[in-house]
């Protein structure tokens, strides 16, 4: 079955970062296989991209088609049902979400809802908003569950480590950073304890608007596809709500952020992100 834009394909998804033509899911006999057509952004299955002859999929592999990302499940006939009543109520709570996005909210209004509304769906303790700034660099514009000495603290790098890896474009959303084959590799991931984390980049029109980072330390749910389709949506409708003003605010917000706290994670985002 061929994925990709084209209305021909086996399985059509109508997104500008999905070619027409993007990537095969083939039956073999023994299992499925996920195999790149050519395509301009790239397929890969956990990070990974795949070999020449397509690679195997697994229950839980993450599958990230030119920057769009799914999660591949074999499932029974009752549990693909029940998983259209659930992705009907999604859907729905995800319209709800996108409506509270609305445009007459100002910039940092709309920054501080979209960050709330993600921590909600993320069930997280903490997060922030990042915002390239008129000179090309990313400074924070809202936060919530950061104090200054968690800034400061080592382990922080764990953070800006996933944000540097959303703004090549990969959206990251995962379970159990400690068992992630590249984030989990890093000391400050595991001081940190962190157990789930969710980093998108905040696009339009092929822009690079800012990063969503949201993080959680104590056990709970992982996520689900639903989960992710639902922080993407609000992403990229923050995205477009801020696209047309986007130049004059940064310009207007040329100075440093208010406060104690968001002017020192300022200054430690500008310090990790050179050196991550």
């Amino acid at each position: 079955m061929d994925i990709g834009r084209d209305p021909t394909c086996g399985l059509v998804i109508d997104d500008v970062r999905v070619s027409k033509r993007h990537a095969r899911l083939r039956w073999t006999g023994g299992g499925w296989h996920l195999e790149d057509l050519g395509s301009k952004n790239g397929t890969t299955v956990n990070a990974v991209p795949p070999g020449a002859g397509g690679t195997e999929l697994r229950d839980g592999d993450w599958i990230c088609l030119g920057g769009l990302m799914a999660v591949f499940q074999r499932l029974s006939a009752t549990q693909a049902a029940n998983l259209d009543s659930e992705r009907l109520a999604r859907i729905q709570t995800s319209a709800e979400l996108r409506r509270r996005l609305g445009s007459e909210l100002e910039p940092l209004d709309l920054l501080m809802r979209l960050l709330e509304m993600a921590m909600d769906v993320a069930t997280a303790e903490r997060g922030f908003v990042l915002v390239c700034g008129p000179d090309g660099k990313l400074r924070p514009e809202v936060a919530l569950g950061f104090s200054v000495q968690d800034l400061w603290d080592e382990r922080f790098r764990g953070s800006v480590a996933a944000v540097q890896q959303a703004l090549e474009g990969r959206i990251l959303a995962i379970s159990d950073a400690i068992a992630d084959p590249h984030l989990g590799k890093r000391p400050s991931v595991v001081a940190e304890g962190i157990r789930s984390l969710a980093c998108l980049p905040l696009r339009y029109g092929g822009r690079q608007l800012g990063a969503l980072y949201v993080d959680r330390r104590r056990p709970g749910p992982a996520f689900t596809a639903l989960d992710v389709e639902t922080l993407e949506s609000l992403a990229d409708r923050a995205a477009a709500l801020l696209a047309p003003s986007f130049a004059a605010w940064t310009a207007r917000r040329g100075r440093p952020a208010e406060g104690e706290l968001m002017a020192q994670m300022k200054q430690r985002l500008a310090e990790l992100l050179a050196t991550v």
